[in-house]
């Protein structure tokens, strides 16, 4: 199963504010991010992007089956469009594969990035880098021991000032 990391980012890193809010993000961000959710058929979210999507009126997402990973109990109102669990990264990647997904779409926050990345299991990344710098906020990996490689598949403009770059993991290096 191939997983694809998509996020919004400031030019210095960060996915979010402080308090979560990440709606200084572009039209043509918040486009390609449906635009993959739908084509993977799924979004894999933690607890505080599902907070900040449920508070800004985008959750859940319509064309896909939302995960949310939580520790803590969460009351599911939306029915078998959305599965709440507490599972380890390889849990929820078999989980969707058993439901005959071959591609994972992962939507943040930066803990459960940085779960997914020390885990070896983020294949592909898209960069959709705003021009916008946060003194601080919500870092696209939480702090963790660990690193990766990269090599670049393809990048484009999104708008005028908006850039994307599209990353490929390289393993095992």
């Amino acid at each position: 199963m191939k997983t694809i990391l998509y996020m919004g980012i400031s030019a210095n890193g960060y996915i979010a504010k402080t308090d979560g809010n990440s709606e200084w993000t572009s039209e043509e961000d918040l486009k390609g991010f449906y635009e993959q959710s739908k084509k993977a058929g799924n979004i894999i979210m933690g607890k505080n992007t599902y907070l900040a999507a449920l508070q800004y009126g985008y959750f859940p997402f319509p064309d896909s089956l939302n995960v949310v990973v939580s520790h803590k109990q969460i009351e599911n109102k939306w029915g078998d469009n959305v599965i709440i669990m507490d599972k380890p990264p390889k849990e929820i990647l078999a989980m969707l594969e058993q439901k005959g997904f071959t591609a994972a779409f992962l939507a943040g926050g930066g803990q459960l990035n940085a779960s997914f990345v020390k885990e070896g299991l983020i294949d592909e990344i898209y960069l959709d880098i705003e021009p916008l710098i946060l003194g601080q906020g919500i870092k696209i990996f939480a702090d963790a021991d660990f690193e990766f490689w990269m090599e670049l598949i393809d990048f484009k403009k999104l708008n005028i000032n908006t850039i994307q770059l599209h990353y490929k993991v390289i393993k095992n290096q």
